[in-house]
């Protein structure tokens, strides 16, 4: 049975990131940290908020817990299941007194998924109660959960991987959803490639420099208006922020920013349209069943 697969990018945003600029080397320390979070099989938990068949407000958990099938011989990749815990509600017909009384039930779902312990990619599968915005935000606290358990000084967030985009496509969209009311230009220190770091080793140039001097590992910036017409973004003060996007590093197109979640604009329109850079275009891969999938995930991860 086929599969689609969605791949994320797990980044450090924890100043830890800047000693991996100076010296590579660090690279094994910090995978084998992610490896021992994850192993730590932490589980998070989330309250969701719900109105009742009475019509009162109540709340239930949710527990999200990890669970390893295998490692490869270099500890470079791993395999596993991320397992969403929660209670289904559902109604059923009194037949005394003929009116309709809510039950609930334990379900678990399980999306598979695959990490680069050494890039921080991410492959995973979904299911119909287990979505691809929801493994990402349960994932990212599990990692969390699990570094701040062993004590590791390790912090990251994560992103859905997009297909790049670039400046003037971010620009055409701000624009396409009419007078904008609301928005948010978010940068970040990259987690970056073999390639880019040797890069990094020669020059280190651009906001990258200037966030590793102010030990900065992000950077966010929030613009609204109360005014009817919006917000003019053609003004100096919008368009130069917007402009920074590519001057991240000379090495590092926007495309792969935006790819890997570095750089992200979100905006709300007047009327409540939105738009946000990291959910455009999701990179997915669709294969044959799930004895491919850990497979399919290494070979994806280095196309990345």
């Amino acid at each position: 049975m086929s599969m689609t697969l969605y791949f994320a990018k797990l980044n450090l945003v924890s100043d830890n990131i800047f000693e991996l600029y100076d010296n590579p080397n660090q690279r094994n320390a910090i995978s084998r940290a992610l490896y021992e979070a994850i192993n730590a099989n932490k589980i998070w938990e989330k309250e969701n908020l719900f109105i009742d068949a009475n019509g009162e407000q109540r709340s239930t958990i949710t527990e999200y817990s990890t669970h390893i099938l295998r490692v490869d011989d270099t500890y470079s990749y791993i395999e596993g299941w991320l397992y969403k815990k929660s209670k289904l509600y559902y109604k059923t017909l009194n037949s005394m007194t003929n009116t309709l009384v809510q039950q609930s039930t334990e379900n678990t779902e399980g999306n598979r998924f695959a990490l680069d312990l050494k890039h921080g990619f991410v492959g995973y599968n979904t299911s119909a109660r287990f979505g691809y915005k929801e493994f990402i935000e349960a994932f990212e606290n599990i990692i969390n959960l699990g570094e701040q358990e062993l004590k590791f000084e390790y912090r990251y967030n994560m992103s859905l991987c997009v297909s790049g985009i670039n400046l003037d496509e971010i620009k055409k969209e701000l624009t396409s959803i009419g007078k904008i009311k609301e928005l948010k230009i978010r940068m970040q220190a990259p987690n970056p490639s073999d390639e880019l770091l040797d890069d990094l080793q020669r020059r280190c140039d651009g906001l990258v420099k200037e966030f590793k001097d102010a030990n900065v590992t992000e950077l966010e910036f929030f613009y609204s208006t109360k005014g009817a017409s919006g917000i003019d973004l053609t003004a100096p003060l919008i368009d130069e922020k917007i402009n920074d996007i590519q001057g991240l590093h000379s090495g590092l197109p926007v495309e792969e920013s935006t790819k890997k979640g570095y750089v992200s604009v979100e905006a709300t329109s007047t009327t409540g349209r939105k738009y946000t850079s990291g959910d455009s275009k999701p990179i997915k891969r669709i294969i044959n069943g799930i004895e491919d999938f850990f497979d399919s995930c290494i070979e994806a991860f280095r196309q990345l």
